[in-house]
């Protein structure tokens, strides 16, 4: 199993602007999205929400994290995925695979430090060679950031 954390940024007051995504740039190993977390830096205004839409392009993200061996949970070996985990606000956004949206949706508290403490996707969210996945904000708010954290497996 691996496990990543990045801090997110600020995002702009855009309905459908990715929070946070994972992206997997291998050409044939597929990973398994197990689990995340997601905690408010800051307040939210009451009814912010998020979701969740299938990637086909990356897009350009405000940092990311690349998956290595430090990522292993017993640092056994790098990820053979190369799997990325980035943080907005992108300056280019992800490209979606239409509009349907996957579970969970998430409605935030309006207190600093809410959030998703632990999330577990039942049965975990496959996502193939060249693809990702984003958690995406769904009204036209500004959102402060994030600490999220994701779980994943590879040759399950």
């Amino acid at each position: 199993m691996y496990a990543a954390v990045i801090r997110t940024g600020n995002t702009e007051a855009v309905a459908d602007h990715a929070i946070w995504a994972v992206w997997n740039p291998h050409s044939t190993q597929r990973v398994k999205l197990i689990a995340f977390t997601m905690m408010q830096a800051e307040a939210m205004s009451a009814g912010t929400a998020a979701r969740f839409r299938r990637t086909t392009a990356r897009g350009t993200p405000g940092s990311s994290v690349s998956a290595d061996q430090s990522n292993h949970s017993i640092f056994g070996v790098a990820p053979a995925s190369g799997l990325v985990l980035d943080a907005g606000p992108f300056s280019v956004q992800p490209t979606f695979d239409g509009t349907s949206d996957l579970a969970p949706g998430i409605v935030f508290t309006t207190s600093q430090g809410g959030g998703i403490r632990y999330y577990e996707f039942p049965g975990g969210i496959e996502i193939g060679p060249g693809s990702g996945l984003a958690c995406v904000q769904v009204a036209a708010t500004a959102l402060a950031g994030f600490q999220v954290g994701v779980w994943w497996l590879e040759d399950w």
